[in-house]
């Protein structure tokens, strides 16, 4: 089909209007979706298919159009019969409205770790799990199997102690569905690399990894603890998780939530007042630790690629704690972000190459991020950002700045000028 049908504006008599009404197009496109389907096009209705009718639709006579017309018309009059033997509905008398507190206005971010207030000790102390699974491509929507789970990552953490312990294993993708192993060959090369089929890291059994994963987080007070992880992961995560517990005939016990709104709640236990979400997503996708050591699982590290799901939730962790070691109080150490970024948070991304490095790092010690000039009001409001007396190891103010040396040509080009000197 060409493109200029595609783009070709609809006659108004042939599309369905928004009120919902059922026209002759609307049951001509109704009958071609199967065929449709057939030929692997991605429509799950009649609002996808309308693109792939339009030819088919200006092709038929006008005798033809009158039968998808007496079936609207049909419809129609069985809708009006309808509508007159129902007894009118009787509407409720709207509920009466109470002024709100500032408490009850924050429905932005569920209540994650507790009521706001609760003392520093009790939200340091508390452990979350942070899980990603990833998947061979993503199928269309059509299919019965939307992904293939092929690696899954999992961190303890706290703020108090960091990560505490980690949980990682490849799994078995299963049978790849007919025409889709060149699409699912592609997504694998594309990002993680973890081969379609004959990986001898690969744990086969489900079971295996399902009770592993269960005996790494284990029940709090009798009841599950929630796994967070990115709202753009949470869907694939969810769906794995169901996918591979009906594979092994249990029950799923984990509920991923946003991590994007447990990093509000902390700031609000905090500071009484919520960050943007825009601000936490961009902190969260910090890429400044994708070539850190121990960060990635050994087979990615020893193949020297970024995407790796034990990576996701170490990251995770890194920038949690980055972003709210210091007004925790909380003394760094190598369990919160690897040993060679732990003593500054200004670790430029090692994806970006700088040619005049001298100059660049005095730009950068100069300049004061947008970030910092954020929260230094809320900050200083409350008086809640730094600890009195020192600040702890490893943690900057708002108001320091930190310069590194640089390395490559302008460290060798120092060295040279020294030599000569002398």
């Amino acid at each position: 089909m060409c493109c200029s049908s595609l783009l070709r504006p609809f006659a108004p008599s042939a599309m369905p209007n928004r009120k919902g009404a059922r026209n002759a197009y609307y049951f001509f496109v109704l009958e071609k979706l199967p065929e449709l389907k057939r030929r692997g096009l991605a429509v799950t209705g009649v609002r996808d298919a309308i693109p792939f009718c339009s030819d088919d639709w200006a092709m038929l006579t006008e005798e033809q159009k009158e039968k998808y017309a007496e079936m609207a018309r049909q419809r129609k009059a069985k809708k009006s019969d309808v509508a007159t033997k129902e007894p009118p509905r009787q509407v409720p008398a709207p509920l009466p409205t109470f002024p709100s507190t500032q408490t009850e206005k924050r429905v932005s971010a569920p209540n994650l770790i507790g009521p706001p207030g609760k003392s520093d000790k009790v939200v340091l102390e508390t452990t979350f799990f942070y899980l990603n699974i990833f998947s061979h491509g993503v199928l269309p929507s059509h299919c019965k199997q939307r992904f293939l789970p092929c690696e899954i990552g999992c961190v303890k953490y706290s703020l108090k102690d960091g990560i505490i312990a980690e949980f990682h294993h490849f799994l078995d993708p299963g049978e790849v569905p007919r025409g889709f192993r060149f699409h699912c060959q592609t997504a694998s090369d594309a990002t993680h690399r973890i081969p379609l089929s004959g990986f001898e890291l690969v744990t086969a059994n489900h079971s295996v990894v399902l009770r592993e994963l269960y005996s790494f987080i284990q029940p709090r007070w009798g009841a599950w603890p929630p796994v967070y992880c990115k709202s753009s992961d949470q869907f694939r995560v969810n769906w794995c998780l169901q996918h591979m517990a009906r594979e092994v005939g249990t029950v799923n016990n984990l509920e991923s939530l946003c991590v994007e709104d447990l990093v509000v709640e902390l700031y609000y236990q905090k500071l009484q007042k919520e960050p943007s979400k825009a601000w936490v997503c961009n902190s969260l996708d910090a890429s400044m630790w994708d070539y850190s050591s121990n960060t990635r699982c050994k087979w990615h590290e020893e193949n020297d690629v970024v995407f790796c799901a034990l990576a996701t939730c170490k990251k995770i962790a890194y920038c949690i704690s980055n972003s709210l070691a210091n007004m925790y109080c909380v003394q760094l150490t190598a369990s919160h972000l690897p040993l060679s970024e732990k003593d500054s948070q200004s670790t430029a991304n090692p994806k970006m190459v700088v040619l005049d490095a001298g100059r660049f790092q005095k730009m950068r010690a100069a300049e004061r991020t947008g970030n910092e000039r954020y929260f230094q009001s809320l900050n200083e409001e409350l008086g809640a950002a730094s600890c009195t007396g020192q600040h702890p190891s490893g943690v900057k103010t708002t108001g320091e700045t930190t310069t590194r040396r640089g390395r490559g040509i302008a460290r060798f080009l120092e060295s040279v000028s020294k030599q000569s000197s002398s």
